[in-house]
């Protein structure tokens, strides 16, 4: 609990700030879950040599050009940075090349959706409200009902009640964000609160798998309490990428219609 009031805390000021700050943190964020998906993937100890700290330092610095330019600079330095270490080391390509470009993209948008300049800060804000309902939701549901297993290879303890949970709660979240912050499109935000939970949940799922086919617990032990980053940012990411392709496609944020 200490730990994540904390790093709540500091996420909240950072992201109130924006800009260099926000894209600052991400970057440090997703180096460590680089180094992380690493270290599941080419083996304990291993995240460090060359040519990953080549892929994670351009995995960091892809965020904050993003930031400073346009996304599309920031997908080009990750993409770049991803090649030339994939070239260099030549093990477990397709899984290391597959998580670098997942978590760096992923961060990416994050920072591109804070730089809107309307609604950036609420739509960052939106989306980590309605990924934290989505874990509420979905441990009270499947606590309460039970029933039959999601997925119960994967992740033995995640029910279809708890995926019920997950749904119903971050719709409830999104339109209550929505009428308290005077939002113009309450119904469509709750709409999109649903679909962000069935991604995040996804995520999740996809995260959990990983660990089981590599044999790991934990991503890492960063977080005292919660295990790695990539632990805690598995449903944030996935829901990022999503919410970020509607209003790129768009042309425009996911609270107007």
């Amino acid at each position: 609990m200490i730990s994540a009031l904390v790093l709540a805390v500091v996420a909240l000021l950072v992201f109130l700030f924006g800009g260099l700050w926000s894209a600052s943190l991400l970057a440090i964020g997703t180096g460590a879950m680089v180094w992380e998906w690493r270290e599941m993937v080419v083996g304990q100890g291993q995240g460090l040599r060359a040519p990953g700290v080549l892929m994670i330092a351009a995995a960091a610095l892809a965020v904050i050009a993003a930031d400073l330019w346009m996304p599309a600079a920031g997908f080009a330095v990750l993409a770049i940075g991803t090649a030339i270490g994939a070239v260099w080391e030549r093990a477990s390509l397709r899984f290391v090349v597959t998580g670098t470009l997942y978590i760096g993209a992923a961060m990416i948008c994050i920072e591109a959706l804070r730089n809107d300049f309307r609604f950036g800060f609420l739509a960052v804000l939106w989306l980590v409200l309605v990924v934290i309902a989505v874990d509420v939701g979905g441990y009270f549901g499947g606590r309460v009902f039970g029933g039959p297993k999601l997925w119960p290879r994967v992740s033995p303890k995640k029910t279809w009640a708890g995926l019920i949970g997950s749904v119903v709660c971050a719709q409830l979240i999104g339109l209550v964000f929505a009428l308290a912050v005077g939002l113009s499109y309450p119904a469509e935000v709750a709409f999109m609160s649903a679909l962000v939970a069935l991604v995040a949940v996804g995520g999740d799922l996809i995260e959990s798998s990983a660990k089981r086919f590599f044999g790991v617990k934990d991503s890492s032990r960063l977080m005292p309490g919660h295990g790695g980053i990539l632990d805690r940012l598995d449903g944030l990411m996935a829901a990022a990428l999503v919410v970020a392709a509607v209003s790129f496609v768009r042309g425009q944020s996911i609270f107007l219609w």
